[in-house]
């Protein structure tokens, strides 16, 4: 049974190799060997975060007579995604004294995933919460006051904003936007670069007998190429819209945080099905009214809406996560 340890870390050009010695069928040792940084060997796992490679490599020896085809690998444990976040600090308002350690309603195999399409100077960075309903309440006026001293603090840095909504009775359906800039009263306008993208976990289909994917599979809907137009994200009179056009935005969470709509066509994202019907009718025309409507889901002026559980709005800062 092989046996096995797992490194996260960062390596850049010529970087740190893995140094891998064995013991051959008499017990001795065979030559060491080294693993090139462009070698991708058996049970590793590579991820690209910006100009650093970050990799999980599992140790590995020889099984007795086992030869170097032979080798064994037990599979990296899942990620934890709390290594990744930012403590959120005392706050006088709220009469918290200490600072607690935030939770995320994404899985870690979620996490990976939605770090593979951020922009590579924002990979392998700490995320850092702004907005939580849990913490704040369904205020709008909290979420514009700390996304406002978060752009202040920043000094002219980049700060993306990541924005969570768990939604549905029972919270299992999750819609989420990474956008290039935190939303603000006066994004009266439509902001946001190419780089913006949307991100679901569709809730079940009704027929148990057809699930288009499981709840650890993420949607992504990033902005084609060829898009019809720039409407990445805007703030009017509370509202966050996401992507626009066509049937409307994508993505449209209400000024009073109770609902949210999901248009079944928005060119910005190149969407022509509502992300709360994917599960509903692999295959459909986007028309919401054929769709046998999930749990949770209803029409609302025509397009899918549903009830909102929580809401989280995240931005990305400046220190790395490690494992090490």
């Amino acid at each position: 049974m092989a046996q096995c340890a797992h490194l996260w870390g960062s390596v850049e050009g010529e970087g740190p190799r893995k140094k891998n010695t064995t013991q051959n069928e008499k017990g001795g040792a065979h030559p060491p060997r080294w693993w090139g940084v462009g070698e991708v060997f058996p049970g590793e796992e590579l991820y690209q975060m910006g100009g650093l490679f970050t990799r999980f490599i599992p140790f590995m020896y020889f099984d007795g007579n086992d030869d170097a085809e032979g080798m064994q690998a037990t599979p990296p444990p899942p990620f934890d995604v709390s290594v990744a976040l930012e403590e959120v600090p005392p706050d006088v308002y709220l009469k918290r004294e200490t600072a607690i350690k935030p939770s995320i309603p994404i899985t870690g195999k979620q996490f990976l995933t939605l770090q593979e399409h951020v922009p590579p100077r924002f990979q392998g960075r700490r995320w850092r919460l702004l907005f939580c309903s849990g913490l704040h309440g369904f205020s709008r006026l909290a979420l514009q006051h700390n996304c406002a001293e978060e752009i202040r603090s920043a000094r002219g840095n980049e700060r993306p904003a990541v924005l969570i909504v768990s939604a549905g009775s029972e919270g299992k359906i999750l819609l989420g936007a990474y956008i290039s800039c935190i939303p603000q009263t006066s994004n009266k306008k439509y902001v946001g670069t190419e780089e913006s993208f949307l991100f679901c976990v569709p809730p079940p289909s009704s027929s148990s007998s057809s699930a288009l994917s499981s709840s650890d599979d993420l949607f992504i809907f990033t902005a084609p190429a060829d898009a019809a137009n720039r409407y990445f994200m805007r703030c009017d009179n509370g509202a966050i819209s996401f992507g626009g056009g066509g049937k409307g935005p994508a993505l449209f969470l209400h000024s009073d945080f109770a609902s949210v709509s999901c248009s079944t066509f928005c060119p910005t994202f190149g969407i022509r099905e509502s992300l709360l019907l994917l599960n509903a009718r692999p295959g459909g025309d986007g028309d919401a009214a054929v769709f046998d409507l999930p749990n949770d889901v209803h029409l609302e002026g025509g397009e899918p809406t549903t009830s909102v559980r929580a809401v989280q709005l995240w931005t990305i800062g400046d220190e790395y996560f490690s494992l090490l």
